[in-house]
Formats: C-alpha cells, structure tokens, sequence
C-alpha cells in the first residue's frame, strides 16, 4: 500500500513538467506513476509544445497583438514587446 502511495506522488513530478510544456497533466501523471525512472528522464529532455502553449494562453483570455503576432493580456494598452498602441476593439 505504502508503495501505491509514494507512485501516486512520485508521478506528480514529470506531470507537473510536462504540463508546464504544455502536455497533458492527467497521461503525464500515469506514465510517471508507472514508470518514474523513465518518465522523469524523458519529462526532461522533451521540448515545449509551444503551439499548446499558445492555444492555452488565447482560451484564457490573452490575445495576440496584431504587429508583432506576440500574446498580450486584453487589458494592455501597448505591446510590451513592440511598444506600440494596441487598437480598441469597438
């Protein structure tokens, strides 16, 4: 039982890697959970999934600037990145 427990835990580390590179969390946390010794490894070494990344930032509410194609919070009132004005939407 005690050995199910520390799985259940040990899983959480890749999962929370991974999710953060914009993978899914709940997969992530079984391959972890079954096989940490490799998962934790291949957490590591696997490159972001940018285009997740972004479709995550737009459903929550960021948009993207239309000058520089960069994602910026609705409220902003200039590009951070590229310093110009960012259109009202009417």
């Amino acid at each position: 039982m005690e050995v199910l427990v520390i799985a259940v835990l040990i899983g959480l580390i890749p999962a929370s890697i991974e999710k953060g590179k914009g993978r899914y969390f709940g997969l992530w946390w079984f391959y972890g959970a079954a096989l940490f010794i490799v998962a934790l490894p291949h957490a590591l070494i696997m490159k972001a999934n940018n285009s997740a990344i972004e479709q995550q930032q737009l459903a929550e509410g960021m948009k993207k600037f239309l000058h520089c194609a960069e994602l910026i919070k609705p409220d902003a009132k200039v590009c951070r990145y590229y310093g110009r004005d960012v259109a009202v939407d009417a």
